[in-house]
């Protein structure tokens, strides 16, 4: 019972000691962030700085219930806070935007500052771009220190800010400037190029205008010949056939006496047609005929 009581006596004690972490916020300047860690007292502490992420130890700390993780996407700087129980303490990791770092090639660099009054704080500046180049990081580190009232650098960084826009705004003047002298020399050779291209475009179509006619004008003599051929031929055949005689190749007078022989020979009468090339009836008719005048002479 006395041990228990004694333990309790020791937690109240150690409780009525302990720090309390009541707050925590942050404000972006473009690539500067300063975070602000609020106590109630002073608290010992210890900041680690990883990779990553910054590590801000503190020993026999308590925080507020109402502080939890929190993820920030709109910084370019850090990209949120989490809170771990560690032993008798507690350790506050502020997440760095490695992506951010990949960009410039750039390590972060911190500063540490103690604002002591009704509640402590622990400030944390942190630069996440340490050799500002663009119109934007300069900006950035010339909004940081007016808001902290460092005027020396300030205006220093404005100077930097201005400078940096009159070298851009001479840049892109001369570069309109050329621009403008490449469109004048383009003008000067516009028309003479526009009527040689004019030019080119009239041969161009003469000369297939000429290539067309041309190929039509085979075309329309091959199938004149081709018609032509065909029509002499038909003719030819039609002459050498009218040329043929109809009544055989010799007089009727010859032909009786070859058909006279031939039916001596015993030829049939079709036979005998064929051979003189007169028709069936008309050989047997001169046989009929001869026929007839040795019945006359019998």
């Amino acid at each position: 019972m006395k041990k228990i009581f004694l333990l309790t006596f020791i937690s109240f004690i150690t409780l009525l000691n302990a720090n309390f972490l009541i707050d925590a916020y942050h404000k972006d300047y473009g690539v500067i962030d300063r975070t602000v860690l609020v106590f109630d007292t002073k608290p010992q502490y210890d900041i680690l700085k990883h990779g990553s992420s910054i590590e801000v130890s503190l020993e026999g700390c308590r925080k507020d219930a109402s502080l939890q993780n929190i993820s920030i996407i709109d910084s370019k700087v850090i990209t949120g806070f989490d809170y771990l129980i560690s032993g008798d303490g507690i350790k506050v990791i502020i997440n760095i935007n490695t992506t951010q770092l990949l960009i410039t090639g750039e390590i972060y660099r911190i500063n540490g500052m103690e604002l002591q009054g009704d509640v402590f704080k622990l400030v944390l500046d942190i630069f996440i771009s340490n050799n500002p180049q663009s119109l934007s990081e300069l900006s950035s580190y010339a909004s940081f220190y007016e808001e902290i009232g460092n005027e020396e650098l300030a205006d220093e960084y404005n100077d930097k800010v201005v400078k940096l826009h009159n070298k851009t705004k001479a840049q892109q003047e001369n570069a309109i400037t050329q621009v403008d002298n490449s469109n004048d020399k383009i003008s000067v050779f516009s028309i003479p190029l526009t009527s040689a291209k004019e030019l080119i475009s009239k041969i161009d179509l003469k000369i297939l205008g000429i290539v067309v006619g041309l190929i039509v004008l085979i075309v329309v003599v091959i199938i004149l010949i081709v018609k032509l051929f065909r029509k002499k031929t038909s003719t030819t055949d039609t002459d050498i056939d009218s040329l043929r005689p109809i009544d055989g190749f010799a007089d009727i007078v010859y032909l009786k006496e070859v058909a006279k022989k031939l039916a001596a020979l015993k030829w049939e009468v079709d036979e005998i047609a064929k051979e003189l090339e007169i028709p069936t009836e008309e050989v047997q008719r001169f046989i009929a005929l001869d026929l007839a005048q040795e019945l006359e002479h019998l």
